[in-house]
């Protein structure tokens, strides 16, 4: 390993050698004592409407709250849009203080902070989405507490820069801004911003994990040309140290943009999806910071594997997801041959939002209630859901277009580290239960699909669930005839029906499990 020709900001170093007061010190303690650790329980995500109002419902923002043992999901109107950077904070005990799709920091009110505007300047900034719709830097944000203190938060973030080709984007720096919770009476301020902590030609993704003694942490992210990892030590002095190392395969650059990492969230693996190729998978020493033990795991056996896609890593730490824009694979990292155990859980089954944008798979995120969430590549206002990730195989239960959310989001979705290891609670809670605290929010699929509707040539259908027993679908005319028949697949995957020789018109159809009708609709041919 080698230490970085870049070092720590002074000015970072600089105003955070000083301790705290005898007397904070103790009440900081006392109160981390019986912190939850739960930064990552409120998450916001969602589109900017044209005007974002009332009359115009698919827009607003998302407000997912995964306290008090539910997770309620409400929508709000907000004048920005959250995009790819996402990353947001919440205290100790959940509550929301801050977030930031990578161009501004907002409130609690969600309101602009203080100073928290223009975030990653350069040509990123003012070329690309900022400021309102949002930056597109895949997972290109993190927030982290100060170790050792509820009041000042760090956020780690970066910007791409345009290369040789507008496809070809860069991310040149790894920034740095500090947030005070103090400031305006709880409401904050960003008191440093745009702070350089590394110049140089970076990956987009950044991911965190703590040191080994439980408080301090390490922020990894890669380079987009070579296969240099740079490691940045954070401590309660802020940025100490930045090493770097040189350590298996060289990804494509030119595909770098849809890009996703994770760490294991017992801190012992490192992985990183790199598009065209695979995913660069290591294991990772908390005390040191050494990357070690380099594997390149294949999801498909030809070339290309697909630009955009994501991973996750389940709670127990033993199941690798990862997608590309139609497929979702597992890995059992466990298993004596990693490679061998693929498996695949999950095919993009054709749904289309508003019958015309493809939700296609992308990046993916362990959440409180230990599921794995995925939005879209293309905006929408759905969720695909992994409700089981500890278990194997197709028990793992994947579920696409699993719930409505109340706004359409644009492919967004907030980048955390596992805050709560090295403390007595568990990566996450099993026991939250989605509660349907806004009436846009339509609660997990318990019913047949059929699309699109209208139809031409054919239909999709898809159960909502996997059933014991034989599904048939059956679409009857109006006067009561059966003109179309057929078992359907069992779980998530959709049963593809002809309809091209039956005359336009409307028709009904019910779908009945072992001689009980589960569901029943209308369906409209029309040519």
């Amino acid at each position: 390993m080698g230490r970085a020709s870049v070092r720590p900001p002074l000015l970072i170093q600089k105003q955070y050698f000083m301790k705290p007061l005898a007397t904070l010190s103790l009440l900081l303690s006392s109160l981390l004592l019986f912190a939850q650790h739960n930064h990552d329980h409120t998450w916001l995500l969602g589109s900017q409407g044209n005007p974002p109002t009332p009359q115009n419902p698919r827009f607003g923002i998302n407000i997912m709250d995964f306290n008090n043992s539910d997770l309620t999901i409400d929508r709000d109107y907000f004048e920005y849009e959250t995009y790819i950077t996402n990353s947001s904070m919440s205290s100790a005990g959940g509550e929301l203080l801050f977030f930031s799709n990578g161009c501004n920091v907002f409130n609690a009110d969600y309101e602009i902070m203080e100073n928290g505007t223009g975030l990653n300047p350069g040509s990123a900034y003012s070329s690309g989405n900022c400021p309102s719709n949002g930056s597109a830097v895949s997972n290109g944000m993190m927030a982290l507490p100060l170790p050792g203190n509820e009041i000042s938060y760090y956020i780690f973030h970066n910007a791409t820069e345009t290369g040789t080709g507008v496809f070809n984007p860069y991310v040149a720096k790894l920034y740095v801004s500090l947030v005070d919770m103090e400031k305006n009476n709880g409401l904050g301020a960003v008191t440093d911003k745009n702070v350089t902590v590394i110049a140089d030609t970076l990956a987009s993704p950044i991911q965190a994990v703590k040191h080994e003694n439980g408080t301090d942490w390490w922020v990894v992210l890669g380079s987009s040309n070579s296969n240099r990892y740079f490691k940045v030590f954070f401590t309660e002095n802020g940025v100490e140290q930045i090493d770097t190392q040189r350590i298996g395969g060289i990804p494509n650059p030119f595909y770098d943009g849809g890009s996703q990492s994770c760490f294991s969230p017992d801190g012992t693996m490192y992985a990183r999806y790199v598009a065209e190729q695979g995913v660069y998978l290591f294991d990772f020493d908390r005390s040191s910071g050494e990357l070690s033990n380099y594997r390149e795991l294949y999801f498909v056996d030809t070339i290309p594997t697909g630009t955009f896609g994501g991973l996750a890593l389940s709670s127990n730490s033993r199941f690798l997801y990862v997608c590309n824009t139609i497929n979702l694979w597992q890995f059992d990292l466990q298993a004596a041959d990693i490679q061998a155990s693929r498996t695949v859980v999950g095919e993009y089954d054709g749904y289309k939002y508003l019958d015309l944008f493809r939700t296609l798979f992308f990046n993916m995120r362990l959440a409180p209630d230990c599921k794995i969430y995925m939005p879209s590549l293309n905006g929408s206002n759905i969720f695909h859901v992994i409700h089981s990730p500890n278990e194997p195989g197709a028990a793992c239960d994947f579920r696409q277009h699993e719930f409505v959310l109340p706004a359409v989001n644009s492919a967004s979705i907030p980048n955390f580290p596992n805050y709560r290891l090295d403390t007595p609670y568990p990566v996450c809670d099993s026991t939250i239960q989605l509660v349907t605290s806004s009436s846009s929010v339509q609660a997990p699929n318990t019913k047949v699909m059929v699309w699109p509707n209208p139809a031409s040539g054919q239909v999709s259908v898809k159960l909502p669930y996997l059933v014991k027993g034989k599904a048939v679908w059956r679409l009857f005319n109006q006067v009561g005839q059966v003109v179309e028949m057929e078992e359907l697949a069992n779980g998530q995957w959709p049963t593809e029906i002809s309809v091209a020789s039956l005359p336009d018109g409307i028709y009904f159809w019910e779908v009945a499990l072992d001689a009980r009708r589960l569901d029943s609709g209308k369906l409209i041919i029309s040519k």
